[in-house]
This record gives structure tokens, sequence and C-alpha cells, in this order.
């Protein structure tokens, strides 16, 4: 699956949310309130994938957390990153290694 076609079911996640729930305005929450959401959503996905013989469950949960944190930032606002940030040599896999004197 392509990142569209990932973004795409995001969308209709946060879509389906809006007509059971109302839109982010409608009912509105701290940044703290969509993260407890999250996580409650996230130990579900954890759950489904624990006890089932394939992803699909799991990643059903997962659509949801992703949709919620997407509605978080549609009430809050979510700044992007820049593009011409550069990745950390760690994140990289060049090799970096955290010391205490870096950390």
């Amino acid at each position: 699956m392509d990142q569209k076609a990932v973004f795409e079911a995001i969308a209709s996640e946060r879509e389906y949310q809006d007509r059971k729930w109302g839109a982010p305005s409608e009912h509105p929450h701290e940044v703290g309130g969509w993260l407890t959401l999250m996580a409650v959503h996230l130990r579900r996905a954890q759950d489904a994938w624990a006890g089932a013989n394939s992803d699909t469950e799991a990643l059903a949960a997962l659509r949801k957390v992703l949709a919620v944190g997407v509605a978080c930032g549609e009430q809050h606002g979510l700044r992007g990153r820049a593009r011409a940030e550069p990745a950390s040599q760690r994140m990289r896999g060049d090799g970096y290694q955290r010391t205490p004197s870096s950390a």
C-alpha cells in the first residue's frame, strides 16, 4: 500500500468519526484528552494484535488512533517539519552512538 492510500484510509476514518461524533469544534478536548483517546485505541490495537491470527483488527484500530491524532491536529494546530531539516545521524543508521555527554 502506498502512502497516498494510507492517508486516504485515515481520511475516511476521520470522515466516519465526524459523522458519528461531530467535528472536533463540536466536541473539543485538551491535547491531553486527545492523547488519552489515542492511548485507549492504541491499547485496543495492541490487544487485537496479540489475540488475533491476522493483523486486520489491529490495523483497523490503528486507523482509529491515527485519525484521532489528526482530529487533535485539526483542533489545536500541528506544525509540519521543515523539509530542509536534516535527519539525525542516529535515525539514518550511520553508526552514531548516543553517549551520556550527547544525551
